[in-house]
Order: C-alpha cells, then structure tokens, then sequence
C-alpha cells in the first residue's frame, strides 16, 4: 500500500479538483473525500491478482483494473455506511462478473469491453504473424537443403 503523507493527499486532491487554497472544503466533507480517494487506489496485491487474471483470461489488466475502480466507487454510492459487502471484495465480485459476462454485464462496460476485443484481435494477429514467419522461416531451410542436396549430385 502506498503510504503518503497528510501534505501530499492534500495536493493530490487538491490538483484532482482544482482547488485553491481559499476553497478547501471544511471538516467532515474533506475526510470524506480524503477516504474516498485514497480508498480508490489499488493495493499492489490486488494489482497483482488483476494482471494474473488478464494474463489467465486474455483480457488488458487496464481493462479489469478500470472496472475495479468502477466497481469501488459504484460500492460508494451503494454502500456508504458499510453495510453488506467489504469495498474491495465487491470490486473484485465485479471484475469476475465481468470475465464470466454474469448477467451480461459486458454490457454495462462497454468501453472495457471493446478495449478487450480490441487487444485480443491484435494479440491474435500478432500470433497469426509468428505463425506465418516460422511457416517461412521452414519454407527457406528446406529449400536451401534441397538446393545443398543438388550441388551434392
């Protein structure tokens, strides 16, 4: 987890929002959204887990990571007085949700899903083009050993 001091959180917010110094929010809205932002940053585990995941799936870890930041703050608007679910496993509920396409939620993703689609076409023109390459690479080492074997007799 990444540990920040009270001085750095205030810039990131601050430039998060443009705000000036005369307009900082007061009290109780400011640690509100203090923990909303620093509940949206993604644990190095969970990073981790997520990438493991679009590797296993073939899907962009951009894709899954933007989905479970959705999916935190979709979790604050629900929940916000924590009932039900923790934050993170609901985020993680909806990463996998999406993966299964359970009940079509692709479609309620539709940037993430075309961002799939997208890297899986050019992941398999890539493996179409290794393919092609090694069939050719093949081709010219049996010519140069039939062209050897003709020098030969």
């Amino acid at each position: 987890m990444l540990k920040l001091t009270v001085e750095q959180l205030n810039y990131i917010i601050r430039e998060g929002l443009k705000l000036d110094y005369d307009d900082l929010l007061e009290g109780v809205e400011y640690n509100e959204l203090l923990n909303e932002t620093v509940s949206m940053w993604i644990d190095p585990r969970t990073d981790k887990s997520l990438d493991d995941k679009a590797a296993v799936y073939n899907m962009p870890s951009g894709a899954l990571a933007s989905i479970y930041r959705k999916g935190l703050a979709a979790w604050l608007e629900k929940n916000r007085f924590g009932k039900g679910k923790d934050q993170h496993i609901e985020a993680l509920s909806d990463v996998q949700a999406f993966i299964t396409n359970k009940n079509n939620l692709r479609s309620n993703f539709p940037v993430e899903w075309n961002r799939v689609k997208k890297y899986r076409i050019k992941k398999h023109r890539k493996e179409e083009e290794r393919r092609v390459l090694k069939l050719q690479k093949q081709i010219a080492r049996e010519k140069k050993k039939r062209e050897k074997e003709k020098n030969k007799i």
